[in-house]
């Protein structure tokens, strides 16, 4: 059985069976995978860190009872190993350095934050560990970098089309985009979606603001002079909150258009927000027997709904896993180019190949903020051009 649809069949157990792993000093005959995690434990992104640190002793768990991976046909000890950068890029490349030079770890998983990943990467590849970005869509975090590998989809993918959505499917002819120039994301995609957008033959306006910058209403009555029918925010959700709102307050009764920094939750129980669009790397009711699977057995274990973090890192998991396996070695080089080698891998969060740079190729959610809720628009691949058909 592929170990694929192998772990798949362990999730599906994992909804009537409990069990426990067996403990490490039973096994240290066996080969062992050391898995570091970088996320936010202490800092304004703890949240989050909380939800990839349960989410990948899941993964782990989960991998344990399906006797994955396994080298020599001997399934190996799994260790996790988490790390906290603090919120810090600093503290991201010390951590990989750290993990890479003292605990010996196969991988790294994290950071999940593009410029923590940013960071993070470039300090991974200067020790020849390889490390999976659950989360960070900006390009820089893996070009050029033979080393680091992304599970989500790009900025340059999203920006794309979200660009398309508002001219062709929106038919918008003005948007006004207000970005935070001191995040890498927020900044890159903007630039995604206004190059996509005026290709498309529309208009866009950009407006920027710095990083501590929380009183929006001045640059808010900027952006509105020009009457735009929609505001492109690829911001986090607070900042983004912020924005919707003083733009409500200006009067603006126009569409909102977000990227996948936005939180459903969140922005869903605000009237400011009603007919918003933005992206989703993955919902607990996205289609595809391998993410139902997950979600049954997620909520059967921890008594609670898996998080759009807690995916992305349960695939960030599996695919380390699978390299391992393809390898038949822990050593780092050769899960390197084992991860390049992957075939097609049937994750939580859609099925994705790596291509070039280390990127997969995947679909996106497009999601629209409805009453009291969110409700699933379309799967979007990667279109060849953004204004054809």
């Amino acid at each position: 059985m592929p170990p694929p649809l192998r772990l798949a069949v362990v999730l599906a157990l994992l909804l009537t069976l409990s069990w426990s792993c067996e403990p490490a000093a039973a096994r240290q005959d066996t080969p062992e995978v050391r898995l570091g995690l970088v996320a936010t434990f202490s800092g304004e992104g703890f949240r989050a860190g909380r939800d990839a640190l349960e989410a990948a002793r899941f993964a782990v768990d989960a991998a344990t009872a399906a006797g994955i991976p396994a080298i020599d046909g001997t399934p190996c000890r799994v260790t996790l190993i988490p790390f906290d950068d603090k919120d810090s890029p600093q503290q991201a490349a010390r951590g990989v350095r750290e993990l890479a030079a003292h605990k010996h770890v196969t991988a790294i998983i994290g950071p999940y934050p593009s410029g923590l990943a940013n960071a993070a990467a470039l300090a991974a590849d200067a020790v020849g560990v390889p490390l999976i970005a659950p989360a960070a869509t900006v390009a820089v975090v893996t070009a050029g970098r033979p080393h680091v590998f992304r599970i989500p989809f790009t900025d340059a993918f999203q920006g794309l089309v979200l660009g398309r959505l508002a001219r062709r499917e929106l038919d918008l002819t003005r948007v006004a985009v207000i970005a935070n120039r001191d995040s890498l994301s927020s900044a890159s995609l903007a630039d995604a979606f206004v190059e996509a957008f005026i290709r498309c033959g529309g208009k866009a306006a950009l407006f920027t603001y710095a990083d501590r910058d929380r009183d929006f209403g001045k640059l808010m009555d900027k952006a509105l002079e020009d009457a735009p029918q929609a505001l492109f925010l690829p911001n986090a959700t607070k900042e983004t909150i912020l924005l919707a709102l003083a733009a409500r307050k200006a009067g603006f009764t126009g569409t909102l258009i977000g990227g996948d920094a936005w939180d459903g939750r969140e922005v869903s129980g605000l009237d400011a927000f009603k007919g918003a669009y933005f992206v989703d790397h993955w919902r607990e009711n996205a289609p595809g027997e391998r993410s139902h699977a997950y979600v049954a057995a997620f909520k059967t274990a921890r008594k609670r709904s898996p998080t759009e973090i807690g995916a992305l890192t349960q695939d960030a998991v599996d695919v380390v896993l699978a390299a391992v396996s393809r390898a038949g070695s822990t050593d780092r080089a050769a899960v390197t180019r084992a991860l390049m080698d992957l075939p097609p891998h049937d994750g939580v969060t859609g099925t994705f190949d790596f291509i070039d740079d280390g990127n997969p190729v995947k679909s996106l959610y497009i999601t629209k903020v409805t009453d009291g809720g969110t409700r699933l628009e379309s799967a979007v691949l990667p279109p060849p051009e953004p204004c054809g058909k």
